[in-house]
């Protein structure tokens, strides 16, 4: 054997130890190699016990030793003691075929490799000390492998342990719980979610959302399933469901991503909270805020008998404003009650100035025009859900600067009050007065056009005309 043949089998010996990652692989790749470099037709690797027998853990080219697998085995002194690299005798081991001829090569870590042959081979020590480089990496590499098989085993028992106490969690959790695969399909459900829905566990398994639910909700659900795994942030939204029995319910539904042990995206989570009695209870509060909102108007008017009805004309255009402008529901509300209470502040004024059957004297009218701020520090002493007081406020701004209490121009009015002032202004000059009649709905529109971008918001004066060209009219007081 010339250096070069003796470099190249080191070589090959010394990089198919670094390519596996598992001891069964290892094992197998490093003595698949072994027994050709040997012309060899059988191989065994032998892990010492503690008891002092010996187990195949590895077995090539012999099925009756292959069976062995795993299996303790006693081998003669004469086999597993001594420093000589070559066995001459049939070595007693499980099955029939004798071989005459062994390679034994130490591996530290009590592990033993024979490599078999029913003849005597020649050269052998000369080629078993190339090996012996070799067997000290390969003692390296076996226990690397047994200790990343190791971790792996007790990170396999750790994720077992959390799956079990995720299931007790789950469990023990008092509201619905259901989680889907990044596909859409259920994968499981929590007792709880069972016990509201009335659907069990394996009636969800493997169905989707548009299976169980109404086509308009399905599409939500959907597009929120959507919207979490293209952001990965968790989302929330409101909906109702049936329960078991039929009973309808709002549920604030919850979800986020969950992940598989490799910290890839293994679907949804979500969780339904029932808000049935909050929604109840905050509706209930609006009612009596509506309430107390028209017990205020009727206050005005009771004030001021000659302007009974104009609260009620200027909220009922100014929602329609609303709607024309594609205000959201919630905004229509606040500006409904701010509407009816815009001129709260009137209640301040000597009844004798509101009443009086003349045009007022400039410093009777600087009175008057208190009332926004007077209605706003009467307001704002009440917790509303909107900017009822700031819009009170500001209901007599005009949009060049030239209106009060404030001189605010342009956007730095509300929207709110923008509405308000366009509604107000047509309520009042179409309404009869003791001092003037009544103008013409042609002459109080030629005003609110005349004066659209200077005192009114252009849009919402367009949009005031659009709301009467479409139907809209003064209901009669």
């Amino acid at each position: 054997m010339n250096n070069d043949h003796a470099m190249a089998i080191v070589c090959d010996l010394a990089l198919c130890i670094g390519r596996e990652v598992t001891r069964d692989a290892l094992l197998t790749q490093v003595l698949q190699r072994f027994l050709f470099h040997c012309a060899c037709p059988v191989g065994l690797v032998l892990q010492q016990l503690p008891q002092g027998e010996y187990m195949i853990v590895k077995a090539i080219g012999d099925e009756q030793l292959i069976q062995q697998h795993g299996q303790p085995l006693a081998l003669p002194a004469w086999v597993s003691d001594g420093e000589q690299f070559s066995l001459h005798g049939a070595i007693p081991l499980p099955g029939s075929r004798p071989y005459p001829f062994a390679y034994r090569l130490r591996i530290e870590g009590s592990y033993l490799m024979l490599l078999l042959s029913p003849k005597t081979e020649d050269g052998a020590e000369q080629l078993c000390h190339l090996f012996s480089p070799i067997l000290g990496n390969l003692a390296r590499a076996i226990q690397l492998c047994r200790d990343s098989e190791q971790l792996a085993l007790r990170q396999q028992a750790e994720r077992v342990d959390m799956q079990h106490v995720n299931e007790s969690l789950l469990k023990a959790i008092p509201i619905p719980v259901c989680y889907q695969d990044v596909e859409g399909r259920f994968i499981g459900c929590n007792p709880t979610f069972t016990q509201i829905t009335g659907i069990s566990r394996a009636e969800l398994l493997g169905k989707r959302v548009d299976d169980i639910l109404p086509p308009e909700m399905a599409d939500e659900y959907t597009q929120q399933d959507l919207e979490v795994l293209r952001s990965k942030q968790p989302q929330s939204f409101e909906h109702s469901l049936n329960d078991r029995s039929g009973h309808r319910y709002q549920v604030l539904n919850f979800k986020d991503l969950f992940y598989d042990h490799q910290g890839k995206v293994a679907g949804i989570i979500g969780a339904l909270v029932d808000i049935t009695h909050i929604r109840e209870s905050e509706q209930h509060q609006r009612t009596l805020l509506f309430q107390t909102i028209a017990a205020l108007s009727s206050a005005i008017a009771h004030k001021d008998p000659g302007t009974a009805g104009h609260e009620k004309r200027v909220h009922d255009l100014a929602l329609a404003i609303g709607q024309h402008l594609q205000l959201p529901q919630d905004r229509l509300d606040g500006l409904g009650l701010a509407a009816m209470v815009h001129n709260i502040g009137l209640l301040q004024i000597p009844a004798d100035i509101l009443t009086r059957p003349r045009e007022l004297r400039p410093v009777e009218f600087e009175l008057i025009k208190l009332h926004p701020q007077a209605g706003c520090d009467i307001l704002q002493q009440i917790d509303f859900p909107w900017p009822i007081a700031t819009i009170v406020q500001q209901h007599h701004e005009n949009m060049d600067g030239s209106g009060y209490p404030q001189g605010l121009q342009s956007d730095a009015i509300c929207l709110e009050a923008r509405i308000i002032r366009v509604a107000d202004s047509l309520a009042a000059m179409t309404a009869h007065r003791p001092f003037r009649r009544a103008m013409s709905l042609t002459d109080a529109f030629a005003q609110l056009t005349r004066y659209a971008g200077i005192h009114y918001d252009e849009q919402v004066v367009n949009a005031c005309l659009c709301a009467w060209q479409a139907g809209y009219r003064f209901t009669t007081p």
